[in-house]
């Protein structure tokens, strides 16, 4: 199997209550923004600065997959006029006076997901397990939050340990391969290089990089600063991804313990991920999936009191990663904390529909199919096509 063998195999269409943001007498403009295989900040930047408008002046609801062929709202003053954007992977188009847009004014995302290069010998496999979905997934962060994570090794949580050194390192040595290839000489240099910070600079200098965050990094090092004081010239942005990615994999791993209490051995299927292991379920009976399906559990914050059986599984999967919750104090200088929140433990997509298996056109002997669902915000697509999918050799290959 592939996926996203090109954008417009991953459709995402964002949801939210028109009927509440617009608004004759608002004092901004929504639109709806169109984007082909473009990162989501990437997308707004671009707009802000073609129209010259301060970024932080465009409302929205959340970030989208870049991969994808997606639409969503945005919210800009009525200042700035009625503008229009029509380019190629990009479009802006005006929808009506409005109320400015916010993060918790998403609803959800309706997906159409087309997956490829399925072999006749998956079908029935592939045919069970959509017939399991009736009964949800577990609702894990998925990848896409972890992309601050390298070799399973979270900086929020080196910091915690008061490894700031090795917290600095996975910053600024470890990379993704969708980087710039300017970015990736430069981490591969540092790495090269580490505690040379005289020479790091030099390199800094002589290629005329731009990054602000490493310029000022290296040049504080260079100058005897701590490995801890530099993280405040790290983004806010990214210090809070730091943070978040963390919580969200402790979230993960409660939710693998709570499901343990439902879920037989023989019916568990593990997949693994950047962090460890996903705990799928192969079956769930009528009265577990009762029990669980409107049942949230709270992400763990060092200032919250737990109690009963939320704290018996809490209190595991900190042990289980050698910390307390005193240690989850300890982010002072990424500036931000863990916030409470309550996720539900199951996500269940709703109005589920398949094309069935149709000839693929882009793998020649194979098959494909089309997955269309809506999700409630915060919940990850890719979880479903994982759940459809649990058991299928996917390839190691894929077109864009």
């Amino acid at each position: 199997m592939k996926i996203r063998q090109k954008p417009e195999d991953f459709i995402v269409e964002e949801i939210i209550d028109l009927g509440k943001t617009i608004n004759e007498n608002g004092e901004y403009y929504l639109y709806k923004l169109t984007k082909r295989n473009i990162e989501n900040l990437k997308a707004l930047s671009y707009i802000a600065k073609k129209f010259k408008i301060p970024l932080k002046e465009i409302g929205y609801c959340g970030l989208k997959d870049r991969h994808a062929l997606t639409t969503q709202y945005i919210t800009i003053p009525k200042k700035y006029g009625i503008l229009k954007l029509d380019e190629k992977n990009l479009k802006l188009e005006y929808v009506a006076p409005s109320n400015p847009l916010k993060i918790g004014d998403l609803i959800g995302n309706r997906f159409n997901i087309t997956v490829r290069s399925i072999k006749s010998e998956d079908f029935l496999k592939i045919a069970d397990n959509i017939h399991a979905l009736d009964y949800g997934v577990p609702n894990y962060f998925d990848s896409q939050r972890f992309g601050s994570v390298f070799e399973r090794k979270f900086i929020a949580k080196e910091i915690m340990l008061g490894n700031y050194e090795e917290a600095l390192k996975i910053l600024l040595t470890k990379y993704k391969k969708s980087e710039k290839k300017t970015i990736k000489d430069l981490k591969r240099y540092i790495a090269k290089n580490w505690g040379d910070w005289e020479k790091c600079a030099k390199y800094i200098e002589k290629n005329d990089i731009k990054s602000r965050m490493f310029v000022n990094i290296i040049n504080a090092l260079n100058k005897g600063k701590s490995y801890k004081e530099v993280f405040k010239y790290v983004d806010d942005r990214l210090r809070k991804i730091f943070v978040s990615a963390y919580q969200s994999y402790l979230w993960n791993e409660c939710i693998k313990e709570v499901l343990k209490d439902y879920v037989n051995e023989k019916d568990r299927y593990y997949l693994e991920y950047e962090c460890g292991d996903f705990m799928f379920y192969k079956e769930l009976d009528e009265d577990s999936f009762n029990a669980l399906k409107d049942v949230k559990f709270p992400t763990i914050a060092p200032d919250v009191e737990y109690k009963g059986e939320v704290k018996e599984i809490i209190d595991i999967v900190l042990e289980n990663e050698g910390i307390t919750f005193k240690d989850l104090e300890n982010i002072d200088c990424l500036d931000c904390k863990f916030v409470y929140s309550e996720r539900k433990i199951l996500c269940i997509p709703k109005d589920f529909k398949t094309s069935g298996f149709k000839p693929d056109e882009l793998n020649n002997g194979k098959y494909k199919i089309t997955l269309e669902f809506e999700l409630n915000k915060g919940s990850y697509a890719t979880m479903i096509i994982k759940r459809a999918f649990l058991g299928v050799k996917k390839s190691s290959r894929r077109k864009r």
